[in-house]
């Protein structure tokens, strides 16, 4: 534990699975002093969870049954969404041929009907679908001669794997997923961990809690205050390839009842001859997405749809991610913008909650 002025922080890192997903660190900030913080750690799909309890007077807490509860939580949404696991729900459906369907659970089929509401108002900037251009640029260029270096895919792979993608093209009727289109796969790690946090969120608030902050992979929600009475507060990393997580932070973020998820590509990216392609694909065009946007936090009152904005600002332009912050409620936004000089810019929506800039 790290002092600041008085302020107590810890850090966490993670590592992402997806090349649709992010690497970031968050700094939890909890003032001490006035009543004792129950704290629960563990995993949850290849990164780490914290759960932050502030006690209160005259409730007795049972950490080992709400951890119990919470583990349960990730273990159920991994049967449903995990690509990792060849048994979950969403891998039947990838592995399916044309015109099959697979039976998928309530929660998964809310996540992916939530996903194609957000397709739709990004214009296709954020969309499930993206899973065979994913493994593309995965693969990257046929490998010859046992040359081991990544490069970036031919066009004509792009092009061909760009007729199994688009959101409009996911059929789900009822709770069953309906594949119409060969080759079509989902993958909904932009969305998912953002759906977890809030599931884990809603279980500790039915417990009668009223003063906690959940976090999983860096996604962030929290309700009530701190155990000084205070908001709770995130920092934000300095989007340098070479800052280790936490040790350089450009601004504290205030959280009053709110959720936020941050996407980025300054640590997870290919290269190739000198040139970087960011891991994030433009799901309009295949194309690696190549913007001077580095890094994007969003807030919102839920993290499922920050986490969905986070990803669809680092796809579109800086105008563009304006323009489509400008036009929701309750939805801020802070972008880190690298100008050609290499030097860092912040700019931040008008209402989010900046208390300090670094």
């Amino acid at each position: 534990m790290i002092a600041l002025a008085k302020i107590q922080f810890s850090r966490f890192q993670f590592k992402a699975r997806h090349l649709l997903g992010f690497l970031i660190s968050i700094y939890f900030f909890s003032c001490s002093g006035v009543e004792p913080i129950q704290e629960i750690n563990g995993q949850a799909w290849g990164t780490t969870y914290s759960i932050k309890i502030v006690d209160q007077p005259d409730f007795s807490l049972d950490i080992k049954l709400i951890q119990s509860s919470i583990d349960s939580i990730i273990l159920n949404i991994d049967k449903q969404m995990s690509t990792y696991r060849l048994d979950s729900e969403i891998s039947l459906f990838n592995d399916i041929p044309l015109n099959e369907n697979v039976n998928i659970s309530a929660g998964f089929a809310e996540v992916i009907n939530r996903s194609t509401y957000w397709s739709k108002f990004t214009s296709g900037a954020f969309d499930i679908s993206i899973l065979p251009l994913v493994l593309v640029w995965r693969k990257g260029k046929n490998l010859v001669d046992n040359n081991r270096v990544w490069k970036p895919p031919e066009d004509q792979d792009i092009i061909e794997t760009m007729s199994k993608i688009g959101y409009e093209k996911i059929k789900l009727d009822g709770r069953r997923l309906i594949k119409t289109i060969k080759g079509q796969m989902l993958d909904v790690n932009a969305i998912a961990k953002g759906w977890g946090v809030d599931e884990v969120f809603e279980y500790l608030k039915s417990q009668k809690l009223s003063n906690f902050m959940v976090e999983i992979g860096g996604e962030v929600r929290a309700l009530g205050l701190n155990n000084k009475a205070s908001s709770w507060k995130i920092g934000i990393d300095k989007p340098s390839e070479n800052n280790q997580p936490g040790v350089d932070i450009v601004a504290i973020i205030s959280l009053d009842d709110k959720a936020m998820a941050t996407s980025g590509n300054y640590r997870n990216f290919f290269e190739f001859d000198g040139e970087k392609y960011s891991h994030i694909i433009d799901p309009r065009n295949g194309r690696s997405t190549q913007s001077s946007v580095v890094s994007v936090s969003v807030l919102g009152p839920n993290c499922m749809d920050a986490d969905v904005l986070a990803t669809a600002l680092s796809v579109l332009s800086l105008n563009e991610g304006k323009s489509l912050i400008d036009s929701l409620d309750n939805f801020e936004a802070y972008w880190i913008i690298k100008d050609i000089s290499g030097n860092f810019e912040t700019i931040y929506s008008m209402k989010m909650p900046v208390i300090n800039e670094l």
